[in-house]
């Protein structure tokens, strides 16, 4: 039988009279450190494990198995601890120590005897009431929800059904006479109840299937919540070079490849093989990845090797604009049109901008910020028509400028913005005489 102790966090004074008779009663007892050892020296003799902090994966699989096997042949012959700081289940050592016993030796007991952790011993030292919910990450993917109080329990699993949670818990009155723990969700609990949620990525790996997610316009907090989720549980993430805010990688553990310069049979091929792998696979694109995003060349060269897709919207720089604005693009009594376009250039022969131009609506040109004087000498607004580019709507460095079709180009010019901008041309930006909406009565 193996055990896994927490010591608290630190204090002998915080070890639970649970722990201490456990140590004492233990054949045998590791730890992972010298603190461990020393909080367990007045109760038990310990022998130290070593578990370096390295990242590679097939060397850590390595240890984990050379630790487990010592552990297990020990627990074979009676009961033996593994004492820990903090809490045996809680971003332990424990944990991936208990996950390769019972994948390399499932005969053995494993039982854990909770510690203080370090999220109520901080509350305790920072003088921090937990009245509310709270987040605890050590930066990886939250596959796992606890939700206390769970009074309701068969309404809390159909709202996280809804989150791609698809493995629940239900436990009440732990460590009480009474106690009940259950797969089976009951439809109410009272008020000592909690519900555990998880996430199995399996679910997400069990179809061949790149993911085209918008990264939003710059703000990493305006990706979208099913963007964030792929990317946290990526294992490759292919990104559009600096249009994509680096910050926004963060939210990956996964390999990340940078798309710049690769041809498009390069990225094809990188992306289908990853999926051929049966990994997880993201094409994160900046905005979103419909509007300007290049991505049919890339869906065909996938549909190709029998590979489905999957598309994710992102917030487009053009909205994130309208934002910076403080305006509508569409507003009664002015315009109720608006006109996505963009100037010749490289990848387009001939445009449409004066034609396009003559309609009078609200018009949003993408990719021509480097061609911004050109443009307002070719399309047919007066000169006095209010212009403004945005340059980064959303990111940290973003910049507005605002003025005419007649001196916008010099304001730009001034600011030395030649790239990387949404140019928006209309009377919405300095909305007179408008309509009351009817939505008002």
């Amino acid at each position: 039988m193996l055990v896994g102790i927490g010591l608290g966090p630190g204090n002998p004074d915080l070890l639970t009279l649970a722990a201490i008779k456990a140590l004492k009663e233990s054949r045998k007892v590791f730890v992972p450190g010298k603190m461990a050892e020393k909080l367990v020296s007045p109760y038990a003799r310990a022998e130290i494990l070593e578990f370096p902090m390295i990242q590679d994966k097939a060397e850590l699989s390595k240890i984990w198995e050379k630790n487990a096997g010592m552990v297990a042949e020990e627990a074979k012959k009676g009961m033996v601890s593994f004492a820990v700081l903090g809490d045996p289940n809680v971003f332990s050592t424990f944990s991936h120590l208990k996950r390769t016993i019972k994948e390399k030796y499932p005969e053995i007991e494993i039982t854990t005897i909770p510690g203080v952790s370090a999220v109520t011993a901080q509350a305790a030292r920072t003088n921090t009431s937990i009245d509310g919910s709270f987040v605890v990450s050590d930066g990886s993917p939250v596959t796992t929800k606890i939700i206390l109080k769970a009074k309701h329990p068969g309404n809390v699993k159909k709202s996280l059904t809804e989150e791609d949670y698809d493995e629940f818990i239900f436990a009440e009155r732990l460590f009480m006479d009474d106690e009940r723990i259950t797969g089976e969700i009951p439809e109410s609990g009272d008020y000592f109840s909690l519900m555990v949620a998880r996430k199995r990525k399996e679910k997400i790996n069990d179809k061949k299937v790149v993911y085209f997610v918008g990264a939003g316009p710059g703000n990493p907090k305006y990706i979208t919540v099913k963007g964030r989720e792929l990317l946290e549980s990526a294992d490759v993430v292919m990104y559009a070079g600096s249009l994509v805010n680096p910050v926004v990688l963060n939210y990956s553990h996964g390999e990340k490849i940078d798309s710049y310069g690769m041809k498009l049979e390069e990225i094809v091929n990188v992306l289908a093989k990853g999926v051929e792998a049966g990994k997880t696979v993201v094409r994160l694109h900046s905005g979103d990845p419909s509007l300007y995003g290049a991505i049919i060349e890339q869906i065909d060269g996938l549909k190709k090797r029998d590979i489905d897709i999957e598309i994710i919207p992102g917030v487009t720089s053009l909205f994130a604009s309208a934002a910076s604005l403080k305006t509508q693009l569409t507003i009664n009594g002015i315009t109720e049109t608006l006109i996505i376009t963009r100037p010749a250039g490289t990848t387009l022969e001939k445009d449409s901008l004066r034609e396009l131009s003559r309609h009078n609506a609200t018009m949003a040109i993408y990719l021509g910020t480097d061609k911004l004087r050109k443009i307002m000498n070719e399309v047919a607004y007066p000169k006095d028509t209010p212009a403004a580019v945005v340059y980064h709507a959303s990111w940290d460095d973003e910049k507005v400028v605002l003025g005419t079709v007649g001196d916008i180009a010099d304001r730009v010019e001034a600011e030395g913005i030649d790239k990387s901008a949404m140019i928006i041309i209309g009377n919405v930006l300095a909305p007179e005489n408008f309509k009351r909406s009817h939505l008002y009565g």
